[in-house]
């Protein structure tokens, strides 16, 4: 009789436990599920707009446009807008064609010691003018407003992918910071007081067989939602 109570009180000693592992299961296999859910039901709203397009303000912009980016400060409840204008275009494969250092280069692997770009790459860069309207920046402590510089390209292809937007990261910014503050995580960021504005160059090392076959777009408002995006078209004559 000792025995067999024994193993009763062992058995409603383990119950909760066992029950408690199999709610835990539960919960877990319910959020697996729904995080499947959640990412097999996603789609990707980023949209080039067609060229033909009537709603010009909709883009795609090229040289000489300018396109006028407003994103809400949540915090702030405030607007804040900045303008790209695009200038230029170059498309090279050797850096001293355009007289550009190599130290200023995130990525200097591709870059040979004469200057020429390796691995089948082009080196994209635009000359845009930005101009703060009302931005005030993202370093509260900083005497200027700190901005980030728009730094991604894309394919049409791969922008409008379900599952991107996927995008080229920028490779050179004539305006960064010492490549050795804060371990290169500022390479994107430059000072730029409100009514001011000021010529930049950025750089892009690109596939060059996509280049010749796809087109290519420099994303303005990445900071934002995807479906909020808007693009220079980069044409090469």
């Amino acid at each position: 009789m000792k025995k067999m109570k024994g193993i009763t009180i062992l058995f409603f000693c383990v119950l909760p436990i066992f029950l408690s592992a199999c709610s835990y299961r539960e919960f877990e296999d319910s959020l697996k599920s729904k995080l499947n859910k959640e990412e097999d039901e996603y789609s990707n709203p980023a949209k080039i707009v067609d060229e033909s397009s009537e709603d010009e303000e909709q883009g795609p912009f090229s040289v000489g446009d300018t396109i006028t980016y407003t994103e809400e400060d949540i915090q702030t409840d405030t607007k804040q807008t900045i303008e790209y204008t695009l200038n230029k275009i170059h498309v090279s494969d050797n850096i001293n064609d355009l007289g550009l250092n190599v130290d200023d280069f995130t990525d200097k692997s591709l870059i040979a010691d004469n200057g020429d770009i390796k691995k089948k790459n082009r080196l994209v860069t635009v000359d845009v003018t930005v101009k703060n309207i009302s931005h005030q920046g993202y370093d509260s402590e900083a005497d200027d407003p700190i901005l980030f510089i728009e730094s991604s390209v894309g394919f049409k292809e791969g922008i409008e992918d379900p599952n991107g937007p996927w995008t080229l990261e920028e490779s050179y910014f004539s305006e960064h910071p010492p490549l050795d503050q804060n371990n290169g995580q500022d390479y994107s960021q430059f000072p730029l007081p409100i009514g001011d504005e000021i010529d930049v160059t950025v750089g892009w090392f690109v596939p060059a067989d996509q280049l010749k076959n796809q087109p290519l777009y420099y994303i303005i408002g990445q900071s934002g939602l995807a479906e909020d995006y808007e693009y220079f078209e980069l044409k090469f004559e």
